[in-house]
């Protein structure tokens, strides 16, 4: 049986839908913190849910 050719030009990636870096859970967002604090001098940082695409961001704004 020949497998039917399909046309993956027409499919689009998934995007999401803002362009901050995405990270799953609160956890990997504050396991990065950590990382950044241990690397360099920054301000103070912060994860928080995003409204937008429901993901985890790190912001330096305070709440």
């Amino acid at each position: 049986m020949a497998a039917a050719s399909s046309n993956f030009k027409s499919l689009k990636p998934i995007s999401p839908s803002c362009s901050k870096k995405i990270y799953n859970s609160e956890a990997e967002a504050e396991e990065m913190i950590r990382y950044i604090r241990e690397t360099r001098f920054t301000r103070n940082l912060r994860a928080y849910r995003c409204q937008v695409c429901g993901c985890w961001h790190i912001t330096s704004r305070s709440e």
